[in-house]
């Protein structure tokens, strides 16, 4: 701030640096103090330490030297004194170390083997007389009195040597007077000294002493490798056998404890009992299995890599020693195992019977306490891994003598022992466990053939439930955030990966373990009592049987033909079986004790294999077909399940479904027997061929399907309207709580039960579709001809109450209603019915009712096929509608249409060329087609419809025809159209864009409304749908080869002898290609173990391989058009009548119904009674021809004609000077509609392609034309004033008439009736007009009437031919004299077939 001095030094600074030293420096070396100071504090705590160390170590250096001597001056003979032996016992235990000092291994062997001898004692001296001057210390090592010789000193007195001597063992110590407390501590902790050992490594002492050849605990690498035999083992050796385990045999072995009889009773039994609580306490509260747990879970696991390595190659003799060692410890010790448990079982059976004089009351074990001998074998020992693998003969013996099986299953069913069991296991554990069971109960199979084992089976189906559902709280089928850790067996856990290291050797010996459960033999002593039970058919009342057997011949089913049958429901047909008049009624086998029994067996059986699927999901398929094919299992479950509850007839599943019952779906006790029914039916519907299922009805007779599939319906529509509302919760992310901006909607996903049993119910239903069985009208819900719609839920109701009040004669009270899902659901029978109309569920649908949309996509079968048209129609309409509004806002060009040229000779070619890059948005748009001849003249006429749906008919035709190779034909009996497997070869370059442009097409024609003339295969159109074609669908690709297989299926020879191998050889244009199924198939024989397999490789490789591209490429385009949600409501053949129609004549009557007049014809006029009366007269192709040549189509719309959009009209022409275009007013601007996408008449249309007004119309016809004028009107005078210029208007058809609007939307379609139709504007009458329209008019009625010169044959026969606008339906009649010459006329124009040139 201020400059220095010059010269100067500025100390003040100077000042402030030193200062600010001199503080660091006392700041450091205070710091440097502090830390000499901590380190020196440490040092005098280490060196304290190790001086407490030391002198502890120099205290055990006198002891052992101590015991050393003590030791030394025993004699040769093991004839010591108790007391002396105890002494040693007391001085080990003080300083036994291995680890400081190796010896003490040594002393402690040898300690073991002085104690396992016998001392030489008097006989008198067995009373333990207390002997004076001695006092025992429960502290200190006992001293020997002096005054008093030891007990067993052979230095005794003459006297005394002459009494008689008996040999005792040293724990006849427990009954000294004065060492018996002491003597129990110390021998106790002896004992788990012993144990320890026992139980771990292997310490080598300096001492020249022999030991047994210890283990090395090799690794995995060097089991597997041949070499390692001679690899350096690892620093720790098992200890496998010595003087220890010779001593914890012997000491907890009951037995050890009884005296010679020559004793006295009083202390024989004393000494009994101070043994037995000796070996209690050696429990430890379940301490000795956590002890030799880790000691026999390293023995087995190396047990089994020497056994597993002895299978697959050659084990030296050192590694056959080391395994016959490790085979006898871990007998050893499993002996020991059990000699605790028969103590533990004697105390507590002495406990139990409070027997007098018992002593040590305290030391007891009560068997109802987690410290019981069963519960530490079962939660310790039987959860290593493989443990069972390890035992030999003698062991597994004395495993089934002491009941191991029954009392490891009764302490996890146990509710006081199962949350102690299940806590103290982990993961792998508790799968070890259930391997080990599984493998103990068969071997006790094995082992006890004759033997009723129903009770122990059950008891363990029981506990693998139980095991299995503790594991499923820990594991996943699917990764998930919580699950991320990949476990082998169970895929998915949320556990740590140290809790769940398995090798492949483990896992591969678990599953050897576990798929026990899966097998067949297992499976039929599960179902052993269902299997053997006589049970009658579940069928129907003989009305329902009769209406069912009709059904299968005539095919009379609402799918299979075009008119509705009154509906004989299967809900009418349950209400008959309920009646008890009947006779029908199938008695409940739960109200029999037995047979309540065996219902809760069968659900035991079937819960368990319903929870081994969901554990082990690997397995699911290996599972459900072994108990698929056991002999009649799905024919006695159905009918088993048919007698359950109090009303049988599975009242109890559609009770819970529909919410009558007590108990939910999920709460069920039951609901496991379904589920296993349904997921094996699912599957066994797949292999089941038709000759099984109609001819010989080998599993199920056809009435029984009906009832079967009759309750599937009912289910699962009653589970479907069971699901609540969407609960609205708020976003946990919002933290202010606000409601309407963060709520979410809270679906409930439906039960599984729900998935599993309509994939039976579909299965049967397409059975159906291909080959009816089922009676009419058997599937729906919804009445086809009352427009009424009832809930299986109020029937329900009605049927329950109605049948008991039928069985007591009495009536019901109303109860009142409940509701959910949105249907009113009525406990009472004196209820009135609720019923929905169709119009009703569609507007649903269209308000995006979550029920009424499950319904269409799980369900829709439930629903007539008009209905589901219309919703098919409701659709495209709003799809429609959303895009102009969209496009309308965003891109408006994009409403343009789209012009085409094409060549007549040229069609595909060009047709590809314009269209095969279009979007499908371009394809949405209205694409107008602009036909030129061979000169290169465009054709009169703008297109409004017609020319388009001529060049897509003759483009389909084209592109389906066989010599083109895209697409080729089956058998000829039935000439249905797929994709053909060599276009490959014939279109390289360009065949799969053809495909996907032929299917844009398709998509194109059914969202314009137009009917194609096609018949693809059922498997073919399975595929658009989605489905997964399979062996069922072989026959509508080859008759032939379905047969072919079939026989293989049924061949009862010897396959291997028809020279079958998996592959196939085809014939590609004269070339010979061999086709392997799978890999190296042509070298695989197929046998009779394999036939099945190939019978679906080869249906899979007709079916799915061979067409997979062209077949995707086709899909991909229709699809473009046409998602498959809206499709996905039909069955394959309800989805050719959507595309092709339906193949019958056209109702007459019907299109006059619907038919609109013009210029002065109405329906009573003279030729158009004639015109009637000829359509009447023609045969079916006449009629075909005659609506193809009206409306470009040879079939009736779907529905009828009124969804013929325009309606069909005719128009009166009379001058043949005068051209059309004068007089003809122009129709509303729309293009001709119907079929599949044609809008209903009592709805707007919103085709946005019909804003272009038009000057010209296409017609087709025979010869040149006339022009007529145009007036509407039914009435003889109306027709007379319009036509002289009258400005009358009544028709009384005009009402069907539709308005066309781009903006209507499905809702408002749905919520309000359709504002009235407007008639199209017509042209304003020129000055001359009136008179030849007029005249001709009035000639044209009264010359038809009174027969005058007009209309003699001469001049009728040179009147023009009849022409068509197939653009609006229109037909342009002229007023031909008489009936035949108009029938001529009209045979001729319509078979002409002449394009659009003559106008």
């Amino acid at each position: 701030m201020f400059p220095a001095r010059p010269g100067g030094v500025d100390k003040k600074a100077a000042l402030l640096a030193q200062a600010r030293a001199d503080r660091e420096a006392r700041s450091g070396q205070k710091k440097v103090e502090q830390e000499n100071a901590r380190l020196d504090s440490a040092a005098r705590r280490i060196q304290r330490f190790w001086v407490r160390q030391h002198a502890k170590r120099i205290v055990k250096d006198k002891q052992r030297a101590d015991w050393d001597a003590l030791a030394t001056q025993l004699p040769a003979t093991p004839a010591l004194g108790l007391v002396r032996n105890l002494k040693l016992v007391s001085l080990l235990l003080r300083f036994h170390d291995v680890a400081e000092c190796p010896m003490d291994s040594r002393r402690l062997a040898s300690l073991c083997k002085l104690l396992l001898s016998k001392t030489t004692i008097a006989l008198e001296e067995g009373t333990f007389v207390r002997t004076e001057g001695v006092s025992p210390s429960p502290i200190s090592s006992p001293k020997v009195p002096s005054p008093t010789p030891d007990v067993g000193d052979s230095t005794l007195p003459n006297e005394q040597q002459r009494k008689p001597m008996m040999q005792v063992p040293f724990q006849m110590i427990l009954l000294h007077s004065r060492y018996a407390d002491l003597a129990s501590v110390t021998l106790l902790r002896f004992l788990r000294l012993c144990i320890t050992t026992i139980t771990g490594n292997q310490v080598e002492s300096n001492a020249p002493a022999k030991r047994p050849t210890p283990i090395k605990t090799y690794s995995k690498s060097q089991v597997s490798s041949p070499t390692s035999a001679t690899s350096k083992p690892p620093a720790q050796e098992l200890y496998l056998s010595g003087a220890e385990l010779r001593f914890l045999m012997a000491y907890v072995d009951v037995n050890t404890y009884r005296l010679p009889e020559t004793v006295a009773v009083a202390i024989r039994t004393q000494m009994q009992d101070r043994g037995a609580a000796l070996i209690v306490k050696t429990l430890d509260s379940g301490r000795f299995y956590k002890d030799i747990k880790t000691g026999i879970q390293l023995r087995s696991e190396a047990l089994i890599q020497l056994q597993d390595r002895a299978k697959k190659t050659f084990i030296n003799p050192a590694e056959a020693t080391t395994q016959k060692a490790l085979s006898l410890w871990i007998t050893a010790i499993w002996r020991c195992c059990f000699l605790l448990q028969s103590v533990d079982k004697e105390m507590t059976e002495k406990a139990a019977g409070n027997i007098p004089g018992r002593q040590q009351k305290d030391d007891l074990i009560n068997m109802h306490s987690d410290d019981s001998t069963i519960v530490g074998i079962t939660c310790r020992i039987l959860t290593i891994a493989l443990f069972l693998e390890c035992l030999d003969d003698l062991c597994m013996q004395l495993t089934l003598q002491n009941h191991l099986l029954s009392g490891a299953l009764d302490v996890i069913l146990d509710l006081r022992h199962r949350k102690y069991i299940l806590s103290s296991m982990s993961l792998n554990e508790t799968l070890y466990l259930l391997g080990n069971l599984t493998q103990l109960y068969r071997i006790h199979v094995a082992k006890n053939p004759t033997s009723n084992n129903t009770t122990l089976k059950n008891r363990l189906v029981e506990v693998i439930v139980v095991l299995l559902s503790h594991c499923g709280k820990y594991v996943s089928g699917t990764q998930t955030t919580e699950f991320r850790q990949y476990h082998p067996i169970f895929s998915w856990t949320n556990l740590s990966q140290k809790d769940q290291q398995l090798s492949t050797a483990q896992v591969k010996r678990l599953f050897s373990q576990l798929e026990y459960l899966w097998s067949r033999d297992f499976a039929l002593k599960a179902f052993h009592g269902l299997l053997n039970l006589s049970l009658p058919p579940a069928t129907t009342s003989s009305s329902s049987g009769d209406s069912a057997i009709n059904g299968s011949k005539t095919g009379g089913s609402e799918q299979s033909s075009g008119t509705m049958a009154t509906p004989t429901s299967h809900h009418t047909r349950v209400s008959s079986q309920t009646d008890s008049k009947s006779g029908s009624h199938t008695k409940s086998i739960t109200s029999d004790p037995q047979g309540a029994l065996l219902a809760i067996e069968v659900q035991q059986a079937c819960q368990l294999y319903m929870t081994l699927m969901r554990s082990f999901e690997s397995q699911r398929t290996k599972i459900l077909v072994t108990l698929m094919y056991l002999p009649s299992f799905l024919t006695q479950l159905w009918r088993f399940m048919n007698t359950l509850g109090p009303k049988g007839e599975m009242q109890i599943y559609l009770e819970a479904a529909s919410g009558f019952s007590r108990h939910g779906l999920d709460q069920e006790p039951l609901i496991a027997i379904l589920q296993v029914f349904c997921e094996c039916t699912a599957r066994f519907l797949i292999t089941l061929d038709d000759d099984d299922m109609y001819e010989q009805q080998k599993y199920w007779s056809l009435s029984e399907l009906v009832l079967m599939s009759g309750f599937l319906n009912q289910f699962c529509f009653a589970v479907l309207s069971q699901q609540e509302d969407a609960k609205m919760e708020t976003d946990p992310r919002d933290p202010s709580g606000a409601t309407s901006p963060t709520t979410i909607a809270v679906v409930t996903p439906l039960p599984p039960i729900f998935y599993h049993a309509r994939q039976v119910l579909m299965q049967l239903y397409e059975r159906d579709c291909r080959r009816a069985f089922c009676p009419a009208n058997h599937w729906l819900l919804m009445h086809p001809t009352k427009s009424v719609f009832q809930s299986p839920l109020q029937l329900l109701a009605s049927l329950t109450l109605s049948t008991s009040n039928k069985s007591k004669g009495i009536g019901t009270p109303n109860t009142g209603t409940k509701k959910s899902g949105g249907f009113s659901l009525f406990s009472s029978s004196k209820s009135p019915p609720q019923y929905a109309t169709p119009k009703e569920f569609i507007i649903k649908v269209c308000q995006k009712d979550r029920t009424a949309l499950q319904i269409l996509e799980t369900m829709p079968h439930v629903i007539p096929f008009t209905a589901r048209l219309e919703i098919f129609r409701e659709f495209i309409k709003e799809e429609r509608a959303q895009r102009a509004q969209s496009l309308a806002l965003v891109r408006p060009d994009l409403h343009q249409s789209i012009m085409v040229k094409v060549r007549r000779g040229y069609i595909l070619e060009d047709g590809y060329q314009n269209l095969g890059q279009l979007s499908a948005n371009g394809w949405k748009n209205t694409i107008r087609v602009k036909f030129t001849n061979e000169v290169g003249a465009a054709e009169a006429g703008i297109d409004q419809g017609g020319p388009f749906k001529e060049f897509m008919e003759s483009f389909l035709e084209a592109g389906f025809s066989p010599n083109l190779n895209l697409f080729t034909t089956t058998t000829e009996s039935m000439n249905m159209m797929y994709p053909s497997p060599t276009s490959q070869y014939t279109h390289p370059h360009n065949g799969l864009e053809l495909f996907r442009l032929f299917g844009k097409m398709l998509g194109k024609a059914m969202y314009e409304g137009l009917l194609i003339e096609v018949k693809f295969a059922n498997f073919f159109l399975s595929k658009i749908l989605g489905r997964t074609v399979f062996l069922d669908e072989m026959r509508s690709f080859d008759e032939q080869v379905f047969r072919n297989l079939m026989f293989l299926k049924k061949y009862e020879g010897d396959v291997e002898d028809l020279g079958l191998t998996f592959s196939l050889d085809e014939d590609i244009f004269g070339t010979l290609r061999t086709i392997e199924l799978m890999r190296g198939g042509r070298d695989i024989e197929v046998t009779k173990d394999n036939r099945i397999n190939y019978i679906f490789q080869v249906s899979d490789y007709r079916l799915n391989k061979q067409i997979q591209d062209q077949s995707r490429a086709f899909i991909d385009g229709f699809r473009s058009i046409i998602p498959l949600p809206w499709i996905s409501i039909f069955s394959p053949q309800e989805l050719h009548r959507v595309m092709a129609g339906d193949d019958v004549d056209f109702d007459v009557q019907d299109l006059r119904s619907y038919t609109e007049y013009q210029n002065g014809y109405f329906d009573q006029h003279p030729v158009i009674r004639n015109l009637w009366a000829a359509l009447n007269e023609f045969n079916s192709e006449e009629k075909r021809a005659f609506l193809k040549f009206v409306t470009s189509c040879s079939k009736p719309p779907l529905g009828g004609f009124k969804y013929l959009n325009p309606p069909f009209s005719i128009r009166l022409v009379v001058s043949p000077t005068t051209s059309d275009l004068n007089y003809d007013s122009t129709p509303a601007p729309v293009p001709r509609q119907f079929g599949s996408g044609a809008p209903p008449p009592d709805s707007p249309s919103s085709n946005s392609n019909n804003n272009n007004s038009i000057s010209g119309r296409h017609q087709r016809s025979a010869t040149t034309g006339s022009n007529t004028g145009s007036s509407n009107g039914n009435g003889f005078g109306s027709r007379l004033r319009s036509a002289f210029g009258g400005s009358s208007n009544n028709n009384s058809n005009s009402s069907r008439h539709p308005t066309m609007s781009t903006s209507s939307s499905a809702s408002a379609l749905s919520s309000a009736p359709s504002p009235p139709p407007q008639r199209p504007m017509t042209r304003p009458m020129l000055p001359g007009d009136e008179t030849p329209a007029a005249m001709g008019v009035v000639k044209s009625f009264f010359g038809g009437v009174l027969g005058g010169a007009g209309s003699s044959e001469s001049s009728g026969k040179k009147a023009r031919l009849p022409t068509s606008s197939t653009c609006f339906n229109l037909l342009k009649l002229p007023p031909f004299s008489s009936k035949s010459v108009l029938k001529d006329k009209l045979r001729y124009a319509i078979t002409s077939n002449t394009g659009f040139e003559l106008s």
